[in-house]
Protein backbone atom coordinates (compact mmCIF):
# COMPACT_ATOMS: atom_id res chain seq x y z
CA UNK A 1 0.00 0.00 0.00
CA UNK A 2 1.60 3.45 -1.24
CA UNK A 3 0.64 6.32 1.41
CA UNK A 4 1.69 9.40 1.73
CA UNK A 5 2.26 8.95 5.70
CA UNK A 6 6.36 9.10 7.66
CA UNK A 7 7.75 6.21 8.50
CA UNK A 8 8.93 6.09 11.76
CA UNK A 9 12.68 5.26 10.87
CA UNK A 10 13.48 6.93 7.84
CA UNK A 11 11.02 9.99 8.66
CA UNK A 12 10.40 10.42 5.12
CA UNK A 13 6.65 10.68 3.28
CA UNK A 14 7.11 10.50 -0.14
CA UNK A 15 5.57 8.29 -1.78
CA UNK A 16 6.26 5.19 0.58
CA UNK A 17 5.47 1.45 0.37
CA UNK A 18 3.91 0.35 3.88
CA UNK A 19 2.91 -3.09 4.51
CA UNK A 20 2.06 -5.49 7.42
CA UNK A 21 5.57 -6.75 8.46
CA UNK A 22 4.76 -10.43 9.72
CA UNK A 23 2.12 -12.37 9.93
CA UNK A 24 1.85 -11.79 13.37
CA UNK A 25 2.06 -7.91 13.20
CA UNK A 26 -1.02 -6.26 14.93
CA UNK A 27 -0.04 -2.90 14.87
CA UNK A 28 -0.82 -0.21 12.06
CA UNK A 29 2.32 -0.66 8.91
CA UNK A 30 4.62 2.71 10.36
CA UNK A 31 7.66 1.08 8.91
CA UNK A 32 8.63 1.44 5.30
CA UNK A 33 9.45 -1.37 2.89
CA UNK A 34 12.83 0.14 2.27
CA UNK A 35 13.63 0.38 5.97
CA UNK A 36 12.45 -3.17 6.18
CA UNK A 37 14.55 -4.30 3.93
CA UNK A 38 17.54 -2.47 5.31
CA UNK A 39 16.77 -3.74 8.45
CA UNK A 40 16.89 -7.37 6.98
CA UNK A 41 20.03 -6.88 5.56
CA UNK A 42 21.74 -5.70 8.58
CA UNK A 43 20.49 -8.40 10.49
CA UNK A 44 21.96 -10.79 7.71
CA UNK A 45 25.03 -9.14 7.01
CA UNK A 46 26.40 -7.82 9.86
CA UNK A 47 24.84 -10.07 12.70
CA UNK A 48 24.35 -13.29 10.65
CA UNK A 49 20.49 -13.67 12.53
CA UNK A 50 17.53 -15.37 11.14
CA UNK A 51 15.23 -14.73 13.93
CA UNK A 52 14.58 -10.90 12.67
CA UNK A 53 12.31 -9.04 14.63
CA UNK A 54 9.67 -6.40 13.14
CA UNK A 55 11.89 -3.06 13.17
CA UNK A 56 8.47 -1.32 14.80
CA UNK A 57 9.40 -0.21 18.10
CA UNK A 58 8.01 -2.44 20.67
CA UNK A 59 6.90 -5.21 18.10
CA UNK A 60 9.52 -7.45 18.15
CA UNK A 61 7.19 -10.32 16.37
CA UNK A 62 10.02 -12.28 14.62
CA UNK A 63 9.55 -12.68 10.91
CA UNK A 64 8.83 -15.55 9.19
CA UNK A 65 10.44 -17.33 5.53
CA UNK A 66 7.48 -16.43 4.37
CA UNK A 67 7.23 -12.86 5.61
CA UNK A 68 10.80 -11.67 4.74
CA UNK A 69 9.83 -13.21 1.09
CA UNK A 70 7.21 -10.98 0.87
CA UNK A 71 8.87 -8.26 0.99
CA UNK A 72 12.83 -8.27 0.26
CA UNK A 73 14.51 -8.15 -3.24
CA UNK A 74 15.14 -11.57 -4.67
CA UNK A 75 18.68 -11.25 -4.16
CA UNK A 76 18.65 -10.92 -0.36
CA UNK A 77 16.28 -13.56 0.15
CA UNK A 78 18.59 -15.57 -1.71
CA UNK A 79 21.14 -14.71 0.67
CA UNK A 80 18.43 -15.63 3.49
CA UNK A 81 17.92 -18.97 2.44
CA UNK A 82 21.53 -19.87 2.14
CA UNK A 83 22.41 -18.41 5.81
CA UNK A 84 19.07 -20.56 6.96
CA UNK A 85 20.39 -23.56 5.10
CA UNK A 86 23.72 -23.05 6.20
CA UNK A 87 22.44 -22.93 9.42
CA UNK A 88 20.14 -26.26 9.51
CA UNK A 89 23.28 -28.33 8.23
CA UNK A 90 25.80 -26.79 10.93
CA UNK A 91 23.06 -28.64 13.06
CA UNK A 92 23.75 -32.55 12.05
CA UNK A 93 26.25 -33.56 14.71
CA UNK A 94 28.19 -35.29 11.55
CA UNK A 95 28.19 -32.25 9.22
CA UNK A 96 32.09 -30.46 9.37
CA UNK A 97 33.03 -27.44 6.98
CA UNK A 98 36.11 -27.31 4.40
CA UNK A 99 39.16 -25.93 6.52
CA UNK A 100 40.40 -24.72 3.30
CA UNK A 101 37.95 -21.34 2.18
CA UNK A 102 36.28 -23.51 -0.70
CA UNK A 103 33.23 -22.91 1.16
CA UNK A 104 32.31 -26.59 0.78
CA UNK A 105 30.96 -29.25 3.85
CA UNK A 106 30.06 -32.38 4.28
CA UNK A 107 28.88 -35.36 6.42
CA UNK A 108 31.04 -37.35 7.90
CA UNK A 109 30.99 -41.16 8.51
CA UNK A 110 33.39 -42.87 10.61
CA UNK A 111 33.85 -40.33 14.01
CA UNK A 112 37.23 -41.76 16.17
CA UNK A 113 37.03 -44.49 13.71
CA UNK A 114 38.29 -42.60 10.32
CA UNK A 115 39.25 -38.97 11.64
CA UNK A 116 40.35 -38.03 8.75
CA UNK A 117 38.00 -35.90 6.56
CA UNK A 118 38.76 -35.44 3.22
CA UNK A 119 36.82 -32.25 1.54
CA UNK A 120 34.85 -33.76 -2.15
CA UNK A 121 35.32 -30.29 -2.97
CA UNK A 122 39.01 -29.46 -2.78
CA UNK A 123 40.45 -32.47 -1.64
CA UNK A 124 42.26 -30.63 1.60
CA UNK A 125 42.31 -33.09 4.45
CA UNK A 126 41.13 -31.77 8.05
CA UNK A 127 40.79 -33.59 11.26
CA UNK A 128 37.17 -34.81 12.43
CA UNK A 129 38.28 -34.95 16.61
CA UNK A 130 39.58 -31.48 16.29
CA UNK A 131 37.46 -29.63 13.73
CA UNK A 132 40.77 -27.88 12.34
CA UNK A 133 42.94 -29.07 9.38
CA UNK A 134 44.31 -32.38 9.37
CA UNK A 135 48.03 -32.74 11.72
CA UNK A 136 50.25 -34.47 9.26
CA UNK A 137 52.64 -36.50 11.00
CA UNK A 138 50.32 -36.84 14.38
CA UNK A 139 48.22 -39.04 15.69
CA UNK A 140 44.71 -37.37 17.30
CA UNK A 141 46.44 -38.91 20.93
CA UNK A 142 50.06 -37.44 19.62
CA UNK A 143 47.91 -34.39 18.73
CA UNK A 144 46.29 -33.61 21.91
CA UNK A 145 49.27 -34.40 24.03
CA UNK A 146 50.84 -31.51 22.08
CA UNK A 147 47.92 -29.51 22.56
CA UNK A 148 48.39 -30.45 26.89
CA UNK A 149 52.08 -29.42 26.40
CA UNK A 150 51.09 -26.03 24.87
CA UNK A 151 48.61 -25.49 27.66
CA UNK A 152 51.20 -26.08 29.94
CA UNK A 153 53.71 -24.19 28.71
CA UNK A 154 51.42 -21.14 28.65
CA UNK A 155 50.07 -21.83 31.97
CA UNK A 156 54.20 -21.69 33.26
CA UNK A 157 54.61 -18.46 31.05
CA UNK A 158 52.04 -16.68 32.38
CA UNK A 159 52.62 -17.74 35.90
CA UNK A 160 56.02 -16.54 35.64
CA UNK A 161 55.73 -13.59 33.35
CA UNK A 162 52.40 -11.70 34.12
CA UNK A 163 50.88 -9.93 36.71
CA UNK A 164 46.90 -10.35 37.50
CA UNK A 165 44.84 -7.31 36.59
CA UNK A 166 43.49 -5.40 39.71
CA UNK A 167 40.28 -4.63 37.81
CA UNK A 168 38.88 -7.78 36.17
CA UNK A 169 42.14 -10.35 36.87
CA UNK A 170 43.06 -11.01 33.31
CA UNK A 171 46.90 -11.74 33.03
CA UNK A 172 48.75 -9.06 31.75
CA UNK A 173 52.53 -9.42 30.53
CA UNK A 174 54.93 -5.94 30.29
CA UNK A 175 57.04 -5.93 27.28
CA UNK A 176 58.70 -2.68 27.93
CA UNK A 177 58.29 1.06 28.53
CA UNK A 178 56.87 2.74 31.91
CA UNK A 179 54.80 0.99 34.71
CA UNK A 180 51.69 2.72 33.78
CA UNK A 181 49.53 -0.10 32.45
CA UNK A 182 46.37 0.10 31.31
CA UNK A 183 44.21 -3.13 30.90
CA UNK A 184 41.55 -4.40 28.21
CA UNK A 185 38.90 -3.31 31.12
CA UNK A 186 40.59 -0.37 31.07
CA UNK A 187 41.81 -0.89 34.72
CA UNK A 188 44.99 1.05 34.99
CA UNK A 189 47.51 0.32 37.69
CA UNK A 190 51.28 0.40 38.16
CA UNK A 191 53.18 -2.61 37.38
CA UNK A 192 55.43 -2.18 40.40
Amino acid sequence: MTDLSECTICYQTANRDFRKITSKCTHQAVVCTECVIKHVQIQLDEKQELKIPCPTRECEKIMERYDVKNIVTEELFKRYDTLAFKTAIQNIPEFRWCKDPCGAGQIHIGEGKAPIVKCENCGSESCYIHKVAWHTGKTCREYDEGMRQSDLATENYISQNAKKCPGCTAPITKDGGCDHMTCKCLYQFCWL
